[in-house]
């Protein structure tokens, strides 16, 4: 039988010298770790904005609903007072509201024109 153990064995200590890349990698894996690292931070950036954007659309878009549902509350206020005080300025109420504090119309005599 023959003895193979001498020529395939990598124990005995005659390692093959290989040239190339160091255990570290190469020196164009540098600028490719910065690149990889900027683009990886641009894009937690922005997607950190684009959910800070989103916030504020939806605060604001609350808001404006706040207003117009304030606007519109505040409109038929509006319409009820001015109807109220169409009532009032109304000329009979006028006369016994003065009659019942005891004021009188003018007579003829009392008014003056200019």
């Amino acid at each position: 039988m023959r003895d193979y153990a001498k020529k395939y064995s990598g124990a005995a200590g005659n390692r093959q010298k290989v040239s190339g890349r160091r255990a570290g990698g190469s020196e164009w894996d540098g600028p490719y770790k910065i690149i990889g690292a900027v683009a990886v931070g641009a894009m937690l950036l922005g997607v950190a904005g684009s959910l800070w954007f989103g916030v504020a659309l939806r605060d604001g878009l609350g808001r404006l609903d706040k207003g117009k549902q304030e606007k519109v509350e505040l409109a038929a206020a509006n319409v009820a007072l001015s109807a109220e005080r169409d009532a009032l300025l109304q000329q009979e109420k006028m006369e016994a509201a003065a009659g019942r504090l005891g004021l009188f119309p003018p007579s003829a005599k009392q008014m003056r024109r200019p």
